[in-house]
């Protein structure tokens, strides 16, 4: 599964990453690539985190890999919302995370899947908590809830819900 995750977005989501951005842009944006990398080695995913780089010296767009994360700045004059949505035609595959209701739109109108970062950062500090505590991934089923047992008639929910389901499930 790849991920694309609106960089700025979800830090600012995140009140420890919101925290970290206020000493620096610098020390938000790592504090985001230290936990997703930590998420990276417990699921495996392949993930791709965008900045905005509008506002930068880099008159092209910026493309590194750290800590196992590929990162992209976007270059002078263009946002992450347009990388985004070239890497989400480039492959339809995709998970993108964001609460920008134009990307979600833009993902959900080319068969992509789009995952709202609230929905997304307790899975992202689930991850962090459980190497900080040593905890493995088959060991993880002791920390959720039971669900209850569902009762009543059945209502199936449309695909794109399922498919929105399912992938949550694997994150």
């Amino acid at each position: 599964m790849q991920l694309i995750i609106d960089g700025y977005n979800l830090i600012r989501q995140s009140p420890v990453f919101r925290a970290a951005e206020a000493e620096s842009l610098e020390a938000g944006r790592e504090a985001l690539l230290e936990y997703l990398e930590v998420y990276r080695r417990l699921k495996h995913h392949k993930i791709t985190v965008v900045f905005d780089g509008e506002k930068s010296f880099h008159l092209s767009l910026q493309k590194k890999k750290v800590k196992g994360i590929t990162v992209i700045y976007s270059g002078l004059g263009e946002k992450a919302d347009d990388v985004i949505k070239r890497l989400i035609q480039r492959d339809h595959n995709v998970v993108v995370i964001t609460s920008d209701r134009e990307i979600i739109d833009f993902a959900e109108r080319h068969r992509a899947t789009a995952i709202l970062a609230q929905e997304f950062l307790p899975k992202l500090e689930m991850a962090y908590y459980m190497e900080v505590k040593g905890i493995g991934e088959d060991e993880e089923e002791g920390l959720h809830p039971i669900s209850p047992v569902k009762k009543g008639p059945s209502r199936r929910p449309p695909k794109r819900k399922k498919k929105k389901q399912r992938v949550l499930r694997k994150l």
